[in-house]
């Protein structure tokens, strides 16, 4: 009998028993690959004629777990590549000509005073939005001082964002 997983079709599978509700007791083909089960129930006449018993390996949950937790963590370094691969675009655009002239902008629109406290000198220029990042309308940026720059962002770690700001936009910044 020719049993083939349609995830990893290379790999082995074997025909495990393990325990369903009620303790039912079921026999299933387990791909030794991925862990999942393979088809739907094998009847005990045909386990028998397989096998000559129906003692046969209890099925592994664990393994699948185990893939499973694989593909999470393989989820997790995709997804820190793919942040760290913004951040190098953003840190990039950062000192193109195109966001030197927009951060000119605003610090001369804001009088060179933190829009933030009115008070204190503006040194720094702050995305209210990162949905346009890379062309940015000059009201989606202001000109503010080191200290409110740190309260903003200390207080916006409390709130999660709506935009996915580690999409590298299709943009150019040149």
């Amino acid at each position: 009998m020719d049993v083939i997983c349609n995830f990893c079709p290379d790999a082995a599978v074997d025909l495990r028993k393990r325990t369903v509700r009620g303790n039912a007791v079921q026999y299933v083909w387990q791909c030794l690959g991925c862990g999942e089960a393979v088809g739907s129930a094998v009847a005990k006449a045909v386990v028998v004629e397989l096998r000559g018993t129906l003692e046969v390996a209890p099925f592994d949950a664990g393994l699948a777990a185990e893939v499973r937790g694989l593909e999470r963590l393989a989820a997790e370094q995709a997804e820190a590549i793919r942040k760290a691969a913004w951040f190098d675009w953003y840190n990039d655009y950062l000192t193109s000509d195109a966001w030197l002239a927009k951060r000119a902008s605003v610090l001369k629109r804001a009088g060179g005073l933190c829009e933030g406290c009115g008070e204190a000198a503006a040194d720094q220029v702050h995305h209210l939005s990162y949905e346009n990042v890379g062309a940015e309308f000059l009201f989606q940026l202001v000109a503010i001082c080191e200290p409110c720059h740190q309260r903003y962002h200390a207080e916006q770690a409390a709130r999660s964002m709506a935009v996915d700001r580690f999409d590298i936009p299709e943009r150019s910044h040149d």
